[in-house]
């Protein structure tokens, strides 16, 4: 028996997971011209190339398959397009790996399948399964692929594709049949629901006489409420029918999306693909009927704008990439690690080191923000219509720069960076841990699995380990002088509110972007004793900052303790 394992984890499993040798076929010489010229490594300009030909694809299908108002292209044709030129690119990225993604992804789909069979009235099962299915492929992958440094191979899709099937599974799992009666509850509590806002804005007041027939401008009040971004996990994701096989491959393998993200739930595929996802009136509130029709004026029945916004995207992601190439190669990680770095000044180390910090994230932002153009020019991210009538197509965006750069708050670095997947762990992850009857417990489960989810480098857990003090001091600080501080800049008039005001925004900003940067250097230094030898190189600085100010607010807890309200309890 221990011969066999010790074969299994030797021979089979290194010759199953390892990566293998490109198809001879494939020929990546336009990416070898180009490091040979530019010093970009290969692997990063391949995955960039992929991601690029995004935007002909999109192209093409926004030519040909967009067209709201065809009776020839179909559901089934819209999706065939997106299987086959999915496993394309994926091909392109991965050669012979593509085998991995495939796996996981029927896999999936064969557990659900199964499950529905055998035991259709318990799809907990099947959510279970593929849970552990696919996150336990995803960490034997690491195990057999990962180098010590950064690794851009299968693994970056499988990676993606990981958290996209076991929502899947999960969505699977919440639509399971209920029985008559909890349906029936369901249904009147909906329907209650929906009447609602019917009720606020259209019901006279007692006693005043109703008309014989409704107001026409009624049903238009209610279109205004809509979902607004992200739209990638709306309220409508629970799968109450297995989908087809082949729709579950062109939802793994979209592709504009399978290998750096959007993470986006099926149910909004499925929308995209029948054409219901632009089944969204022009709100009342855009103005005179002329207005309203100019504003909804469409080509296919395709609402105007996208061209504009993703040629936005395009152009900032190549700022925040050629920004990033720049900056790296005056602030590298690895600088820190040398005899030169720790000859220089405290303070200019410290500078270094935020600068190195947020060159690192640069990176992310602009693949983010490259990628999300072809997802704008397909269609999928449109989000219906501002209070003027205007079509927005921000609904699958990754990243808010503005907020991203000017947060002040380590939540608003959350709800802006990387913000899908954020979304995603909140739903799937955090709202399922209620169970511990603690956020911080729960926020702290959630930190462990993205931990997990990067990567084995002791960096990843390392640096979740540090964004969880950070957010837990930001928490306490918040508690104890956010109220009183607001409080007085308040009270200032005049010039003096704008300069408290403006002095605070700066104070809070070098917080948060301090605290964010210095997570940042283990996560791309990957190595514990790489990131402790950049870490001491400034003198633990910002370990030693955290303690300091969490210890401040437990000595401030127990001399000015606060003030309970007393409450009076009333039979």
């Amino acid at each position: 028996m221990d011969t066999f394992l010790h074969q299994v984890h030797e021979t089979y499993l290194p010759a199953w997971f390892a990566p293998k040798e490109p198809a001879l076929f494939l020929d990546y010489g336009i990416t070898r011209s180009i490091y040979d010229s530019t010093g970009i490594p290969e692997p990063s300009l391949r995955l960039l190339l992929t991601i690029l030909a995004g935007y002909p694809i999109s192209i093409l299908y926004r030519l040909v398959f967009l067209n709201k108002t065809s009776s020839i292209i179909g559901e089934s044709a819209r999706n065939t397009f997106f299987v086959t030129t999915g496993l394309l690119l994926s091909y392109y990225f991965n050669s012979y790996d593509i085998i991995h993604p495939l796996t996981t992804c029927i896999g999936t789909w064969l557990i659900c399948k199964v499950v529905t069979l055998v035991a259709p009235m318990n799809r907990s099962l099947a959510s279970t399964v593929s849970f552990l299915f696919n996150f336990g492929y995803l960490l034997t992958s690491y195990k057999y692929a990962a180098t010590e440094d950064y690794d851009i191979c299968y693994t970056m899709q499988q990676c993606v594709q990981c958290l996209r099937m076991i929502g899947y599974g999960m969505d699977f799992m919440d639509g399971q049949p209920k029985s008559q009666k909890k349906q029936q509850q369901q249904d009147e509590k909906k329907k209650a629901a929906d009447q609602g806002p019917e009720v606020i804005t259209a019901t006279p007041a007692p006693g005043t006489p109703q008309p014989a027939t409704p107001a026409p401008a009624a049903p238009a009040a209610a279109v205004v409420v809509r979902d607004k971004t992200p739209i990638s996990f709306g309220r409508d994701i629970a799968l109450g029918r297995m989908p087809t096989l082949a729709e579950t491959i062109g939802y793994a393998f979209f592709p504009f999306a399978f290998l750096v993200g959007p993470q986006f739930s099926f149910s909004l595929y499925k929308k995209f693909i029948s054409m219901d996802l632009f089944n969204v009136p022009v709100p009342a509130t855009a103005g005179k009927d002329e207005a309203r029709e100019a504003a909804a004026a469409t080509a296919n029945g395709i609402p105007q704008g996208s061209l504009r916004y993703a040629t936005r995207c395009f152009f900032l992601g190549v700022f925040y990439l050629g920004l990033g190439q720049v900056l790296g190669g005056y602030f590298p990680s690895a600088a820190l690690l040398g005899k030169a770095f720790l000859e220089r000044p405290f303070l200019e180390r410290v500078f270094i080191f935020w600068w190195t910090g947020k060159t690192v994230l640069n990176k992310y932002l602009g693949i983010w923000t490259i990628g999300e153009g072809p997802c704008v020019l397909s269609g999928i991210t449109f989000n219906g219509y501002d209070a003027q009538g205007r079509p927005e197509w921000d609904g699958l965006r990754n990243v808010n720069p503005v907020k991203y750069e000017f947060a002040t708050s380590l939540t608003q670095i959350v709800s802006s960076f990387n913000m899908n997947t954020n979304y995603w762990a909140k739903l799937y992850v955090f709202k399922r841990l209620r169970f511990l009857g603690n956020k911080n417990l729960s926020a702290l489960g959630v930190l462990l699995f993205l931990a997990v989810w990067h990567g084995t480098h002791i960096g990843y857990f390392f640096c979740f380990g540090l964004e969880f003090m950070d957010m837990e001091t930001e928490r306490r600080l918040s508690a104890r002088f956010g109220k009183p501080i607001n409080a007085f800049i308040a009270r200032q008039q005049g010039v003096s509110h704008a300069v408290f005001k403006a002095i605070w925004g700066v104070i809070t900003w070098l917080f948060t972007t301090s605290a964010l940067y210095f997570a940042a250097v283990p996560f791309d230094l990957l190595q514990m004793d790489k990131s402790l030898a950049a870490i001491r190189s400034i003198n633990f600085l910002g370990i030693y900052v955290m303690l300091g100010l969490l210890g401040l607010d437990i000595v401030l807890s127990i001399v000015m303790p606060k003030k309970r309200s007393k409450s009076i309890k009333t039979e």
